[in-house]
């Protein structure tokens, strides 16, 4: 009888979840055949230009329609698709001037971003997005976007927005590793942000780099190695970072005068090559069959080797078995699958 209980118990909530789920969808107002008609006209026009005329006579005839996020959201899909930097900026700025709702702001400002950024006016971007977490500081999409075009800035030596970078990137971090989900994003879109969490730990960790930070640099990308163990990246980064302490440490033996202290620091310079090598060893290993890094990979083959020897008397002996070690594991095949 118990168990008869429970399942009726369940009968009734899922009879009652429906019943509520129909009542909310008779609730929601029906698009008028006018709305319709110039949602269509809205598909129809023939470029982007044609687009933003018919958005905006919309948006002024029917500015509470319920067709009014649907159209926001696709706009901004074509905004985004778009590949000419200037005229995406462009329909950015209409697009804000169009739906002036907050999560319709929020909507667009990463695409703006990422517009400039493509245009080359990565100063436009930090002042356009810093002006914007002014007043939402915690807007995920445009503190990664923000620190994703400052890294990239970084790359190109370009030092100007290390700093405001590193701290959108930290509070990022901060953000999705709490699950602090903004109540206007989708449950779809914040997976796409906590998917990205390896990716932003090496950002930070770029940016940690650029400024000589070896701590900071080394324990963000151990940990962005160890959300993504696939990223070659993370390793070539690491086995750099690792690699600037070792000349470090063998500088600083080097200067030592002979003695037991000398003799005691040695151990410690060659643990620091140790984890140059397995570093490097682990970057070979995921990284193989990637072509874009084939180069690299050949660089890094050849110090590696170098290294290896230096720490295994000339011999190069068991360094296959090293690369390996960090190889993922075939799958057996199915005995039962069709050839």
């Amino acid at each position: 009888m118990k168990t008869q209980s429970i399942f009726l118990r369940l009968a009734v909530l899922i009879i009652a979840a429906l019943a509520c789920g129909s009542a909310r969808l008779m609730a929601q107002p029906q698009a008028s055949v006018d709305e319709q008609n110039m949602a269509k006209a809205i598909d129809a026009a023939p470029d982007m230009a044609g687009k933003a005329r018919a958005l905006t006579e919309f948006m002024k005839k029917f500015p509470k329609s319920s067709l009014r996020p649907g159209i926001a959201q696709k706009a901004a899909d074509q905004i985004r698709d778009m590949t000419d930097a200037e005229q995406k900026i462009a329909m950015a700025q209409q697009f804000k001037t169009i739906f002036n709702q907050p999560n319709e702001e929020e909507m667009i400002m990463p695409i703006l971003l990422v517009a400039y950024s493509d245009a080359k006016k990565p100063d436009d971007a930090f002042s356009t997005g810093s002006a914007y977490l002014g007043q939402h500081p915690d807007s995920v999409s445009v503190l990664v976007e923000l620190m994703n075009i400052g890294t990239e800035e970084a790359k190109r030596r370009n030092g100007k927005f290390v700093s405001q970078s590193d701290q959108y990137g930290m509070h990022a971090i901060e953000l999705i590793e709490a699950n602090k989900k903004p109540a206007s994003m989708s449950d779809a879109t914040w997976k796409e942000y906590t998917d990205l969490l390896p990716r932003i730990y090496q950002s930070v960790g770029v940016l940690a780099m650029v400024t000589g930070d070896r701590t900071k640099t080394q324990a963000r990308l151990t940990k962005a190695s160890q959300l993504d163990a696939k990223d070659p990246l993370n390793y070539l980064f690491l086995a750099s970072s690792f690699n600037d302490a070792y000349q470090e440490a063998a500088k600083k033996y080097q200067a030592m005068p002979d003695g037991p202290a000398k003799t005691a620091e040695l151990k410690n310079v060659l643990a620091s090559l140790e984890r140059v090598v397995d570093t490097d060893a682990h970057f070979i290993a995921v990284s193989d069959g990637n072509a874009q890094l084939a180069n690299i990979r050949q660089q890094e083959m050849g110090y590696l080797e170098t290294n290896y020897k230096f720490l295994h008397d000339g011999k190069t002996d068991g360094m296959q078995q090293l690369i390996d070690k960090y190889k993922a594991p075939v799958k057996p095949k199915d005995p039962f699958s069709l050839p």
